[in-house]
C-alpha cells in the first residue's frame, strides 16, 4: 500500500514519489529505502547510527552517503532544511518525519507499467535480468572447465566495428566479489582493445567507466534492460553492446554473457572457468569469435603474458575495482600483490605506477613505467598509449619544461591504439593547457574532439568527465570561459553526483562536490557543503595533488567572502603540499592566491561592515604581487596581479601609481581576449577618474565594452554629474536590456534617480562603492 501525505503519494515498492500537480519521480535506491524508513518510524527520531545500521552497509563513506541522502530527499520533496515541512533534523540526535500521514486502503496502481526509469534495488534488477536470460544460461546443465556454449539469433554474419563493455553484473550473492562489476569488465575491454585484426579495422572499445557516462547520459539506471542499450547503441553510433554477469556453479566462475548489436541482433551463451581473471585473454579471443566470425582466431600476448596466475589475476581485477570506488590508497595493495605473484606482467605494473601516481608518489610512478620495457611497449599499442597519457599528465601536474611535446606524443599514441578513452583524456589535457593559455578557441577544439568520439548527443557524459577532471574549466579566478555555461551545468553536475554515489565511486564523488563547489550559480550554502565534503573525502582517499587543489579553491571562495585571513590559513596548508609533490604549476598559483589573501586583508571594507585600510596589510601585499609578476606567470594570471596592484594602490591614494598598472592590466587584458578581466580593468579605472571628478575621463571609455555593473553605474554617474542626464539614463537602460541577469533592485533605484531628476525631483544619490569591494562583481552578488 502507497505511503500518502498532502498531494503526495509514495509507493515504496517501485521507488516512485508522485505529487498531483508535478512529474513523477523515481528515487534513487537508497534515497527510496530512507524515506519508507522514516514513514514506517515517523512516531519517534531515528538517529544517524540507526538508519546507517539498517540502510547502509559497513564502509567509511557510509555517513557521505546519508548526508547525500537526506539532501536529495528534501529536494525531491521541496524541503527546507532550516523550517522543514516533512523532515525535521534533531542536531546530535537524528532525523524525524513530521507530516501526518493520510490512511487510506486503495492501491495505487500508477506505476505498475513504468519500464522507462528503474530506480529500484540493483539486485532485484539483477534477478529480473537473469531470468530473463535464463533461455541461454542454462542453470541446470553443469559446466565443465573452461566449458562455453553459444546461441545467436540470427545466422547473419556481420563484423562489429565497435563494442560498448557494459558493467558486469554480481549475480554471486557474495559481496567479497564485487570486483567482478568493473575490475574484470576492465580487464575485457583491455584485451578486446588489444586484438589485432587480420585485415581488418580495429575493434573500438569503449570501457565500462564511459558505458558508466554514456548511462547517465541516457538518464539510465544500471541494471537496464536490452531494449534500452539497443536504443543507446544507436545513439552512439556503436555497433555492439557486451551485457555479462558472473555466477558461480560447482567451483567454476561462470560467465554469462550477451552480445547486443544496434541492428537487432543478438549472441549469447556461458563460459566457465576456475578463475575468470585468468582467462581473461581467453575470453576476449571467444568474444571476438563472436563479434568478428570472419576474422581467424589469434592470440594478443606476449610470451611473458601467456599464462596469467589465477590469483594475480584475482588480484589485478580487484585493484581496478578499488581504483574506481574506494581509490589509490586500496588499489595499490591490490596491484602490488599481484605484481608480486607474476612480476613480469607489464599492465600489473603499469596499473601500479598510475595509483602511485594518484598518491602523489611521483617518482616512484616513473620508475615504475619506465621499467615497463620497450619492446613490451612496442608489443601492445593499448599499453604504450596508457604509459604515455600518464607520464604526459605527470608532466603537466610537475610543470615540465617539454610538457607540450609529450602531449602530443601521447594524444598520437592513443590515435594509432584507436582507443576512445585514452584518446578523449589527451584531448581533455591539450583542452587544459589550452585553457591555462586563455586560447578559447583551441580549448573548445579540443573539447569538441573529445565529445565527437561518441555522439554529438553525450554532452553529459563529456561534462561528467571533463567537469571532474583536475583541469577542466573551474571558474575559480577572475576570467572565464564564454563557452562555459555554468548554469546548464548545474543540473549536469547532480546528475553525475548521484550517478558516481550509485557506483560508490569514491574518487568521482569527491571530484564532483568540488565541481559543484566552483560553480557560482549555485547558492552558497550548497557550495560550501559541497566544498567541506571534497575536501574531506580528499583526505580520506589521500590524493595531494587533488587535496591542494580544494584547498586552493577553499581560499580563492573565502576571499571573495572578504575572509582575507581565513584563506591564508587554506593557500599556506595547499603550499606544504605542492612542495612536497613538487609541483610548480601549483606552487606558483598559490604564490599568486596568497598575495591576492593579503591584499584581502589590507582593503577598505568599511562600506561592507568590516575593517577600514590596512596600509601594512597593503604594502605587505604590493612586495607579494611584485615579485610574483616578477616570475613572469601565465598571462591570466599576470593580468589578475596587475590589477590587484592597481586596487592597492589606489586605497592608498596613490592614484598615478594605480592608475599606471590599471591601464597596462587593460592593455593585457583586451590583447588576450580576456573580456571579464578587461572589464574588471576599466571600471577600476573609472573609479579612480570618478573619485578625482573627472568625468570627461570616464566618459571618454564609453567605447569599451560594457560587460559588468560597475561599467554601467560609473559610465552613467559621470554622464550624470556631467549634465548629461539622457546620456546616464540610456547607458542604464541600455545594460538592463543587455544584461538583465545582472540587473539589481539598486540599479533600478539608481535609474529612478536619474529619471525623477528630469523632473525636477533631487534625491540623495547613492555613494558609488569602490571597485574592489566585489571581486567577481558579476556573478557573486546577484
Amino acid at each position: 500500500m502507497p505511503f500518502q501525505f498532502e498531494q503526495y503519494s509514495f509507493d515504496s515498492q517501485s521507488g516512485v514519489l508522485s505529487h498531483s500537480d508535478k512529474p513523477e519521480q523515481a528515487l534513487r535506491h537508497k534515497v527510496a529505502g530512507l524515506l519508507q524508513y522514516l514513514l514506517e518510524h515517523q512516531d519517534r527520531i531515528i538517529s544517524k547510527e540507526e538508519l546507517l545500521e539498517k540502510l547502509w552497509q559497513h564502509g567509511d563513506y557510509r555517513e557521505n552517503s546519508l548526508t547525500q541522502s537526506i539532501r536529495e530527499l528534501r529536494l525531491a520533496l521541496n524541503d527546507n532544511a532550516k523550517n522543514p515541512s516533512y523532515i525535521k533534523t534533531y542536531p546530535q540526535r537524528g532525523y524525524q518525519w513530521i507530516f501526518p500521514l493520510i490512511e487510506t486502503e486503495k492501491q495505487n496502481q500508477q506505476n505498475t507499467n513504468r519500464f522507462t526509469k528503474f530506480n529500484v534495488a540493483i539486485p532485484l534488477i539483477a534477478l529480473i535480468l537473469l531470468i530473463g536470460l535464463g533461455s541461454w544460461i542454462g542453470f541446470g546443465n553443469p559446466l565443465s572447465s573452461s566449458s562455453n556454449e553459444y546461441k545467436s539469433s540470427t545466422n547473419q554474419s556481420i563484423n562489429s566495428t565497435s563494442l560498448l563493455v557494459l558493467p558486469f553484473i554480481n549475480a554471486t550473492n557474495d559481496p567479497t566479489m564485487a570486483w567482478l562489476e568493473l575490475g574484470l569488465s576492465d580487464m575485457l575491454a583491455i584485451d578486446l582493445q588489444r586484438s589485432k585484426p587480420f585485415n581488418a579495422e580495429q575493434l573500438k572499445v569503449t570501457p565500462p567507466a564511459l558505458a558508466n557516462s554514456l548511462l547517465l547520459a541516457a538518464e539510465l539506471d544500471w541494471p537496464t534492460l536490452p531494449v534500452h542499450i539497443r536504443s543507446l547503441l544507436r545513439d552512439q553510433n556503436i555497433d555492439s553492446a557486451l551485457l555479462a554477469s558472473v555466477r558461480l556453479h560447482n567451483d567454476q566462475q561462470v560467465f554469462d554473457f550477451k552480445l547486443i548489436h544496434a541492428d537487432g541482433r543478438t549472441q549469447q551463451g556461458s563460459i566457465s572457468y576456475p578463475s575468470l581473471p585468468a582467462a581473461a585473454q581467453s575470453i576476449s579471443q571467444q568474444l571476438l569469435y563472436l563479434l568478428r566470425p570472419g576474422q581467424p582466431r589469434q592470440t594478443n600476448t606476449t610470451d611473458s603474458e601467456a599464462i596469467f596466475d589465477p590469483i594475480a589475476a584475482l588480484a589485478l581485477a580487484q585493484g581496478m575495482q578499488a581504483l574506481q570506488q574506494a581509490g589509490p590508497i586500496s588499489a595499490q595493495k591490490y596491484f602490488q600483490a599481484s605484481l608480486t605473484i607474476q612480476a613480469d606482467s607489464p599492465w600489473t605494473r603499469a596499473w601500479l605506477a598510475r595509483s602511485r601516481y594518484a598518491l602523489g608518489k611521483w617518482n616512484e610512478a616513473e620508475k615504475l613505467f619506465n621499467e615497463i620495457t620497450p619492446t613490451q611497449r612496442q608489443d601492445d599499442v593499448s599499453l604504450d598509449a596508457f604509459i604515455a597519457y600518464w607520464l604526459a599528465e605527470l608532466a603537466y601536474r610537475r610543470g615540465d619544461d617539454h610538457l607540450q611535446s609529450q602531449v602530443d606524443n601521447a594524444t598520437e599514441k592513443a590515435e594509432q591504439a584507436v582507443d576512445p578513452k585514452q584518446m578523449a583524456q589527451n584531448y581533455r589535457l591539450q583542452a587544459s593547457i589550452a585553457w591555462n593559455a586563455m586560447n578559447w578557441e583551441s580549448h573548445n577544439k579540443w573539447m569538441i574532439k573529445a565529445s565527437q568520439l561518441f555522439s554529438a548527443s553525450n554532452d553529459l557524459t563529456i561534462e561528467a568527465d571533463k567537469l571532474f577532471y583536475l583541469g577542466n574549466p573551474s571558474n575559480e579566478g577572475l576570467e572565464k570561459n564564454p563557452q562555459n555555461d555554468l548554469l546548464l551545468n548545474q543540473e549536469r553536475l547532480q546528475k553525475a553526483l548521484n550517478f558516481y554515489q550509485q557506483l560508490n565511486n569514491q574518487p568521482m564523488i569527491a571530484a564532483s562536490q568540488l565541481a559543484i563547489a566552483q560553480n557560482y550559480t549555485i547558492d552558497l550554502a550548497s557550495r560550501e557543503l559541497a566544498l567541506n565534503e571534497a575536501l574531506v573525502l580528499y583526505r580520506q582517499l589521500q590524493q595531494p595533488f587533488e587535496l591542494a587543489q580544494a584547498l586552493i579553491y577553499a581560499g580563492f571562495y573565502q576571499v571573495q567572502l572578504h575572509q582575507g585571513e581565513k584563506a591564508l590559513g587554506y593557500f599556506n596548508k595547499a603550499k606544504q603540499i605542492a612542495a612536497q609533490l613538487g609541483s610548480k604549476p601549483l606552487l606558483n598559483n598559490i604564490d599568486f592566491y596568497i598575495a591576492f589573501a593579503m591584499l584581502d586583508q589590507g582593503l577598505d571594507q568599511t562600506p561592507l561592515g568590516g575593517h577600514p585600510t590596512q596600509r601594512l596589510k597593503l604594502q605587505q601585499a604590493i612586495i607579494l604581487l611584485d615579485n610574483y609578476i616578477k616570475t613572469q606567470p601565465a598571462p591570466y594570471y599576470h593580468a589578475s596581479a596587475l590589477v590587484f596592484l592597481g586596487w592597492a594602490y589606489s586605497d592608498l591614494g596613490n592614484y598615478d601609481q594605480a592608475l599606471k598598472v590599471l591601464n597596462q592590466a587593460k592593455g593585457l587584458n583586451k590583447e588576450l581576449n580576456m573580456q571579464t578581466s578587461f572589464g574588471y580593468s576599466s571600471y577600476s579605472i573609472m573609479r579612480i577618474h570618478l573619485e578625482r571628478q573627472d568625468y570627461t575621463a570616464v566618459i571618454a571609455m564609453s567605447d569599451d565594452k560594457i560587460t559588468t555593473r560597475l561599467q554601467a553605474s560609473f559610465l552613467a554617474r559621470a554622464y550624470f554629474e556631467n549634465k548629461e542626464t539622457d546620456n546616464a539614463i540610456a547607458t542604464l537602460i541600455r545594460f538592463k536590456q543587455q544584461q538583465p541577469q545582472l540587473w539589481l533592485n539598486k540599479d533600478e533605484k539608481r535609474l529612478l534617480d536619474y529619471q525623477n531628476s528630469k523632473q525636477g525631483i533631487l534625491a540623495q544619490l547613492q555613494t558609488e562603492p569602490k571597485a574592489h569591494l566585489v571581486y567577481c562583481e558579476s556573478d557573486w552578488t546577484h
